[in-house]
């Protein structure tokens, strides 16, 4: 009897080992599939319109040129997801732009699947084109080389309707310069444009058109208006900027708040928090006299009935 006790305790013993075993290997399991997931950030989806602008003309020109640019992204101001945004986009925005402004380019609508600044590098990388000739350790070893430099870097606030001091459009300017062997050099490149929010993952929101650029020119800055439409919480914003030559996988030029004020902590919001809250207000007038002047003299006439019937 001792024995077929002792056989059942042990199996008993097995039976709860083998399940704390398996309870902690699940739980191990979780914990590895947890800190694997969290090594990519969940990005929330978004909505935003930006129209980028090589900044060739004179002073007058550009101004007229940015004034258009805003007011055409205002006309998409009501849309209120990404497919709305296109929609009107594709619909009055773009082929007017295009039309009226050759040096502006159409509108591009992002959000629908947001990527880290890691994630386009990664698509850039993998494209089976060569690297920059601005990182080449033999300059003869590339066609022509290059180097390249961000001269200047600098954003505007344009649009906060509730005046919280927090904007839904904002601007960003860069100048970017290249140096090579003749004077006055070409180059024809693009830019990816990325936020983060008070210090979190740099987060893509702009691919620009192929600009070109001549030397250390001051007159080819590349300018870029962004509207935010949804899914920006009030907040501050960060701007980063790597700038690619055409033809080649690698940045060549970066940018970003660490290097400049003028991309450090942008007070911005999407334009569904940007709203200026209806007060109504209803005046009652009775003649010459308030309402309480009125239920006063009601009163004093109630209480000298009263004294009276005393």
């Amino acid at each position: 009897m001792n024995a077929l006790n002792k056989q059942g305790m042990a199996t008993i013993t097995n039976t709860a080992f083998v399940k704390a075993m398996a309870l902690a290997g699940a739980l191990l399991t979780s914990f590895v599939v947890n800190a694997e997931s969290s090594d990519e950030p969940n990005l929330a989806p978004f909505s935003a319109a930006s129209i980028g602008m090589a900044k060739k003309a004179d002073t007058e020109q550009a101004a007229a040129q940015e004034q258009q640019a805003l007011s055409l992204l205002q006309q998409a101001a009501p849309a209120q997801t990404v497919g709305e945004a296109a929609a009107a986009a594709v619909k009055s925005l773009a082929p007017s732009l295009s039309a009226k402004s050759p040096g502006a380019h159409r509108v591009q609508l992002m959000g629908a699947t947001p990527m880290t600044r890691e994630q386009v590098i990664a698509k850039h990388t993998s494209q089976p084109i060569p690297s920059s000739s601005a990182t080449s350790e033999d300059p003869y070893r590339a066609p022509v080389y290059h180097s390249f430099a961000i001269f200047d870097a600098s954003s505007r606030l344009f649009e906060d309707f509730d005046y919280d001091g927090f904007y839904q459009t904002f601007s960003v300017t860069f100048d970017v310069d290249v140096f090579g062997s003749y004077l006055n050099e070409r180059a024809d490149l693009f830019a990816e444009l990325y936020l983060s929010r008070n210090g979190g993952p740099w987060v893509h929101y702009y691919t620009t058109d192929v600009f070109t650029i001549y030397g250390d020119s001051t007159q080819d800055d590349y300018e870029v208006l962004t509207t935010l439409y949804t899914g920006y919480p009030t907040d501050h914003y960060d701007v980063l900027i790597d700038v690619y030559e055409v033809g080649y996988s690698d940045i060549v030029a970066t940018i970003s708040a660490d290097d400049t004020d003028g991309l450090y902590a942008l007070p911005l919001e999407s334009s569904d928090r940007d709203r200026v809250d209806e007060v109504i207000v209803v005046e009652e007038s009775g003649g010459a006299l308030s309402i309480f002047a009125l239920l006063g003299l009601g009163l004093f006439a109630a209480l000298r009935k009263r004294e009276k019937w005393v």
